[in-house]
């Protein structure tokens, strides 16, 4: 059964307003990727941001997850503070992503990546597409929370000092523009990177989350909210899954499942070729 889509109301500023017209103007994908390691899922990502650039995929909105347990690096961040040692003892994987940020922790969570084409981004600054791609992830999420459970909010103030920790290695000890948080700690990290007009962004939405892997990784757990503890029970990913394709579906948006073109496939395998694999794996 479909759930019900959440309405979104109107935004209130005028550019947001119009690139959410933009979003529910033109059909969807919706690609149920499921679980893969880590380097996979960030040149899958990677090639869904190419092929939305060339303008031959319309906006896709991409949900997986990760086997093993992977943790990422933003784009520019330096490995100092983080004991990269201690995911390898374990097997876990390790990657750098293509967007900005700080360091994740990627295991028991549902990974959303969002790509818009330039046709789609019309030149919407970061602050805009945040806003309004938050806004319909946040309204999915209001609905799998139901009535009178906290609702998230954004764009958050900095978590727990973060403002003034500027080399903060953990991604969850920092609030940004996109991210989710409410009073007890933060529930989303999200990203953003633009390519020749094109727009991918992708985040992690915590199902469960053991702290004691976060502090030995990064030096601290930070401030991590799981919906494990927001609704008293792990969510299955199929839960979670469907009511963030609900919130899109609350501007508009028409969803059509399918599937990674033979195209987009060997792209990603292009990006994993020995000579680009040093991009995505440490």
């Amino acid at each position: 059964m479909r759930a019900p889509s959440p309405t979104i109301e109107a935004a209130a500023d005028p550019a947001v307003a119009a690139l959410e017209a933009r979003l529910a103007g033109c059909p969807w994908r919706l690609l149920h990727s499921g679980p893969a390691p880590g380097a996979w899922n960030m040149a899958l990502d990677e090639a869904l941001l190419h092929a939305a650039a060339r303008e031959d995929t319309p906006p896709t909105l991409r949900l997986y997850g990760w086997d093993p347990p992977c943790v990422s690096l933003g784009h520019f961040q330096e490995t100092g503070g983080v004991r990269l040692e201690y995911a390898r003892e374990r097997g876990w994987d390790v990657v750098r992503r293509p967007t900005g940020g700080r360091g994740v922790l990627h295991h028991r969570e549902v990974t959303y990546s969002l790509v818009l084409p330039p046709s789609v981004v019309g030149g919407a600054g970061v602050r805009t597409s945040y806003c309004a791609l938050t806004r319909a992830l946040n309204a999915g999420l209001r609905l799998l929370l139901g009535t009178g459970s906290p609702a998230p909010a954004g764009p958050p103030a900095a978590a727990d000092g973060a403002a003034r920790r500027p080399r903060e290695a953990n991604c969850f000890a920092l609030a940004g523009e996109g991210d989710t948080v409410l009073s007890g700690g933060k529930l989303v990290g999200s990203a953003q990177v633009r390519r020749e007009g094109a727009l991918l962004q992708h985040g992690s939405i915590l199902l469960d989350a053991h702290p004691e892997d976060w502090a030995a990784l990064f030096g601290t757990s930070g401030r991590l909210l799981t919906l494990r503890q927001l609704l008293g029970r792990t969510p299955e990913f199929a839960e979670v899954a469907q009511a963030v394709a609900a919130g899109f579906q609350g501007l508009g948006v028409a969803l059509e499942d399918t599937n990674l073109t033979q195209a987009e496939r060997e792209t990603a395998r292009l990006l994993l070729l020995p000579s680009e694999v040093a991009d995505h794996v440490f």
